[in-house]
């Protein structure tokens, strides 16, 4: 029907690689915060504005450069942070990541993703993430 919302029946209670989560930035940090191990975790956004503390930064967009470009920025990224989690910046006001097919690329990543929105309660493309308690 139109107009009709289809969101996901289940939430995620880890992210996996191919299957990315979805996640607001305040919950990522308070889940990452429980679990054992230090997770280096790189954002991959439009700018370095909005970098939690502790993440890095990886660039989505670049003036004049193709979205090749930055997929080739992505594989040496992948090389030289072999255990490396992703985590794509899709909040409010952010512009997209300059890739063909984002979702087909973030459902074979070869790492964990998970995707930082405004809101997790919304319509999304992926699971929210819900940590066990």
């Amino acid at each position: 029907m139109a107009g009709e919302k289809h969101t996901w029946q289940h939430s995620q209670p880890m992210p996996m690689r191919g299957s990315p989560c979805v996640v607001t930035e305040k919950n990522a940090i308070q889940f990452l915060s429980k679990m054992s191990g230090n997770n280096r975790i790189s954002l991959f956004s439009d700018s370095k504005r909005a970098i939690p503390e502790g993440w890095e930064y990886l660039a989505s967009v670049r003036p004049g450069v193709p979205p090749e470009g930055i997929m080739a920025e992505i594989d040496a990224w992948l090389m030289q942070y072999p255990d490396s989690w992703l985590a794509v910046d899709q909040r409010d006001g952010v512009i997209p990541p300059s890739v063909h097919d984002l979702e087909k690329m973030l459902k074979t990543f070869p790492r964990i993703v998970i995707v930082i929105v405004s809101d997790d309660n919304l319509d999304h493309i992926w699971p929210k993430w819900e940590f066990p308690l």
